[in-house]
């Protein structure tokens, strides 16, 4: 018997429609992960959305696993915008 569990520095979620700098907010996927939990500001995670467009720098500062379902929250320490989202949305998007 095993159990499967994803480890990540992104969040790919489906973000609210407005996001602000030095707020938090929640998230909800389906499986099991693992995310670093308040790393230092220099190297916290990224989160794209469903298409792998890079959104903004995060840091997850919670999450909890359940049967097949994995929920938390993020802050937002900064949006990406113009080249740097078009840079980081190459990125991810080639690495899918």
């Amino acid at each position: 018997m095993g159990f499967s569990v994803k480890f990540s520095w992104v969040l790919q979620v489906g973000p609210p429609d407005y996001l602000e700098v030095g707020k938090t907010y929640s998230f909800r996927k389906t499986g099991n992960r693992v995310f670093p939990i308040d790393v230092p500001s220099d190297v916290p995670g990224d989160l794209i959305d469903k298409e792998r467009t890079a959104i903004a720098k995060i840091t997850i500062s919670s999450f909890t696993n359940e049967r097949n379902v994995t929920t938390g929250v993020y802050l937002v320490r900064k949006l990406y915008s113009g080249q740097e989202k078009g840079v980081l949305t190459n990125y991810w998007q080639e690495n899918e």
